[in-house]
């Protein structure tokens, strides 16, 4: 079995776990699958750990999957949709990121510009460092703690809902949209790159007030690491 281990490092007291791999966990090879096989219905794993401020924040640590119907509208237009067969209907959004920036978004998820929690449900609402091709900062709603069915099998994940820039044909820029959240107190926000503001930072106090040690987190997280090395080389000294 290959493995490939990837630095961890500290960053403004934020340790992150860049893909602790093993497995070949091959996002690209995953979703040429779903682009070039549209009856493909199984959901794919995008990551093998969920993002490391959501785990600080206290997310259980899961593996990440994303609908393949839902990977093909973030990453096809509509018209590539349409001449790789797929059916169009009225209600369907084709974002059209592009194969290379759609994983280029998955990769970021580690270092997010800001996260929101949704105070009615389980979902979270990232928004990226990345922009799109219009210069839309892209978002991603995701759900965790959850469950999703693979190859006959129920497993426990955090799902990705979507990815996309978030435009203005909405009649509402994405600002707007998050301050009216916070407004109306459907959103909290839970993190916020110290090194820039963002602008919706007027409602919900910054994650940085909480009580929790930076110092354990940090700890316990490098702990975590190396207990995922052992396991691994474990498996493989065995084989």
């Amino acid at each position: 079995m290959d493995y490939v281990i990837t630095s961890i490092f500290i960053n403004d007291w934020i340790v992150r776990e860049e893909e602790f791999q093993y497995g070949n966990l091959n996002i690209e090879n995953s979703i040429d699958n779903v682009l070039n096989n549209i009856n493909e219905r199984n959901p794919v794993k995008l990551r093998n750990f969920t993002p490391y401020i959501l785990v600080r924040y206290g997310i259980k640590n899961l593996p990440v999957y994303e609908n393949p119907s839902h990977i093909r509208k973030n990453i096809l237009t509509k018209y590539q949709a349409q001449k790789l067969g797929l059916k169009i209907s009225k209600r369907d959004n084709y974002h059209g990121l592009g194969k290379k920036k759609f994983i280029k978004v998955i990769h970021s998820l580690d270092n997010p510009r800001i996260v929101f929690k949704s105070t009615s449900d389980n979902n979270y609402f990232i928004v990226t460092i990345i922009k799109d091709n219009m210069n839309n900062d892209i978002v991603v709603p995701l759900e965790v703690e959850t469950t999703t069915v693979s190859n006959n099998t129920k497993i426990s994940v955090n799902r990705i809902k979507s990815v996309y820039g978030f435009d203005n044909t909405r009649g509402y820029n994405l600002n707007d949209y998050i301050k009216k959240k916070l407004e109306d107190n459907k959103f909290i926000k839970i993190y916020e790159k110290k090194e820039q503001g963002t602008g919706f930072s007027t409602v919900a106090s910054s994650f940085s007030n909480t009580n929790i040690s930076e110092l354990n987190i940090i700890v316990n997280y490098i702990v975590v690491s190396v207990k995922r090395f052992l396991k691994c080389y474990t498996m493989i000294s065995l084989k």
